[in-house]
């Protein structure tokens, strides 16, 4: 009876011992680094179509900036693509939260929004191109103004001069006049950011001093004329 009291009692003992020793090693076992979890295939197959479209607007808006178009025009086009980004990370995480319908909708919002980029980018260059075009007519505006604000000068120098009245005279000061009008007209239109419609005005206010100027011409020779078709008479 000794001799089986004694086994019972090593027995317990051996399998407190193992048991003890199992629970020491399970506890000083390294643990494995769980992964993240992937999102679904349908998201997965929304992400990707919204990284391509992030990517591609960038390259379209770093080579319109290096053909000329301004930061403040391309400005809307790069806040388009932090907003898409923007949908893109929250996709990620809400898909990493084992969200699906949610990341599903964030990326549809995002690639919605990217891609509008396209189409802003493009209206960037057309406002560049209106941009530099308006800036080359203010240039030949402003020229053109200069050129007949001169001729006004010379003949309203030349009309003041102290002459007989003449229908040349008159002729002169009335083109004289509307000269002085139409480039009054053209300097307020270039004032208003309007250089095609101040060319317009400019072009006939030119033309009516022309006009003027050969009459004025005319007109400074009165007797010319008299004299030429006078004949002189025979002494009998």
């Amino acid at each position: 009876m000794l001799t089986v009291r004694l086994s019972r009692r090593y027995l317990g003992c051996a399998v407190s011992v193992c048991l003890t020793a199992g629970v020491l090693l399970w506890g000083c076992a390294p643990e494995q680094a769980v992964p993240p979890p992937q999102p679904p295939v349908d998201v997965s197959k929304r992400l990707a179509p919204l990284e391509e479209c992030i990517a591609r607007s960038q390259r379209v808006v770093t080579a319109a900036a290096e053909a000329g178009v301004s930061a403040g025009a391309l400005a809307p086009a790069n806040s388009s693509i932090a907003d898409a980004q923007d949908a893109l990370d929250e996709a990620k995480r809400l898909a990493q939260q084992n969200k699906p319908q949610k990341a599903t909708e964030q990326a549809t919002k995002g690639l919605e929004e990217c891609e509008k980029i396209d189409t802003m980018v493009a209206k960037a260059h057309q406002d560049t191109a209106e941009r530099k075009a308006r800036a080359q007519l203010a240039t030949e505006a402003e020229a053109r103004i200069a050129q007949t604000a001169a001729c006004v000068d010379e003949v309203r120098q030349a009309v003041s001069t102290p002459r007989s009245k003449s229908t040349d005279v008159a002729a002169a000061q009335g083109a004289l006049d509307r000269a002085t009008t139409g480039l009054k007209q053209a300097r307020a239109l270039l004032a208003q950011n309007d250089p095609k419609g101040a060319l317009g005005r400019v072009d006939t206010a030119q033309a009516d001093c022309q006009t003027a100027q050969a009459a004025s011409t005319k007109a400074a020779a009165p007797g010319k004329s008299a004299a030429s078709a006078e004949k002189p008479r025979r002494s009998r």
